[in-house]
């Protein structure tokens, strides 16, 4: 292991300390520990929240032992590298997915104690000087998301729908289809005036209001009645599932984010007419599972890891050019009734538009920090 850099032994951090407590989160002390092979140790400057914290916590479904430290999206600075990293070292400014089965980096008070996380090299990419350290750090699971699913399925001139798109990862997708991947047309949906305009920003041609147009009609209109291409739907909505499922043209794909139709709650399996919807048209169903690399230890081989690696090194490439940024709809400091708040908003569907960043070492984030970048 390379190390030039003093750590502490363990720092105060935000998780959970019971199984399945669920919000509101807790302080907890988490230990710094060296990197193994192929690891890296981050000091953190910056974090992101995202409904996969709160739904940890309620359900600790990567079966870990509690306490948990969260806050997996990070930016910051190389201190430690383990054996076999060779193009990654000391001082370096990154951003990463922490690991899924380790803790993540947020901090408790933001008052000069600093966070840690432990990332896999294949989860972590150089940091262009252009970029933001909070910026930067609403990339990577969200980015993940989006790239996981369209990557590949994209072709030049498509048609795609993207429900939600001006949430977390929708606007990304909405970014991604339109100004990286060579859509020919990005339609998309909101339910308020800001989430509409963001999906607008974002790139998408047509953005209509969920909870008041017939959003597959108006569809059907657009394309002549053919329906989309490709439709990347994250919104983890049963509702939103079967209407966007309804837009697919005969033989088109329908991607899913996540556990998929009758799954929405993880807690129990109802009936979905999705299937079905697709069938009829001959479309093919795609479900896109980032957590089920981590959980299915076999599933991440080397051409997944390859993948995350191609979408982390992507996802700050294609920031430093503007194609695909993550918009801050809020800046928080990292304390525990801050990330509380935050999270309950998110899962409360009232949560601000794009992203919520997490300031969690200020000094380091503004590049003041002693040996800083």
């Amino acid at each position: 292991m390379k190390q030039t850099v003093k750590t502490p032994e363990e720092f105060l951090g935000v998780g959970y300390t019971h199984d399945r407590a669920g919000l509101p989160l807790e302080a907890v002390r988490i230990p710094v520990v060296e990197p193994a092979a192929g690891q890296v140790l981050i000091r953190v400057a910056a974090s992101s929240l995202n409904p996969l914290e709160y739904k940890l916590a309620e359900l600790n479904f990567m079966g870990r032992t509690p306490p948990v430290g969260l806050g997996l999206d990070l930016a910051g600075v190389v201190v430690a590298v383990g054996h076999g990293v060779g193009d990654v070292t000391v001082g370096d400014a990154v951003a990463a997915l922490a690991d899924l089965d380790g803790d993540g980096g947020w901090v408790a008070s933001g008052q000069g104690e600093g966070g840690y996380a432990l990332a896999h090299r294949f989860l972590i990419a150089h940091k262009p000087s252009s970029l933001s350290f909070r910026d930067a750090a609403a990339l990577p699971m969200c980015f993940l998301s989006a790239f996981a699913g369209l990557h590949g399925a994209v072709r030049t001139g498509d048609t795609v729908y993207v429900p939600g798109g001006g949430g977390g990862v929708g606007h990304l997708a909405v970014q991604m289809a339109a100004r990286a991947l060579g859509a020919g047309l990005v339609v998309s949906s909101g339910s308020t005036p800001q989430s509409i305009a963001l999906a607008r920003q974002s790139g998408a041609h047509h953005v209509f209001d969920y909870k008041h147009d017939d959003i597959a009609a108006d569809i059907a209109r657009l394309t002549d009645g053919r329906g989309v291409d490709l439709v990347f739907d994250a919104t983890y909505s049963e509702q939103g599932f079967v209407e966007s499922a309804k837009a697919v043209r005969r033989g088109g794909s329908w991607i899913v984010l996540g556990v998929g139709p009758g799954r929405t709650t993880r807690l129990a399996e109802t009936h979905s007419p999705v299937d079905a919807i697709l069938a009829e048209r001959g479309a093919e169903r795609v479900d896109v599972n980032l957590l089920r690399y981590f959980s299915e230890p076999a599933t991440l081989d080397s051409q997944a890891r390859a993948l995350l690696r191609q979408g982390m090194d992507l996802a700050m490439e294609w920031a430093e050019q503007g194609l695909v940024v993550p918009h801050i709809g809020r800046t928080i400091d990292s304390a525990v009734d801050a990330i509380n708040a935050g999270l309950q908003s998110l899962k409360s569907g009232h949560g601000v538009v794009g992203k919520v960043a997490v300031i969690v070492d200020r000094d380091l984030a503004l590049g003041t920090s002693p040996g800083a970048p």
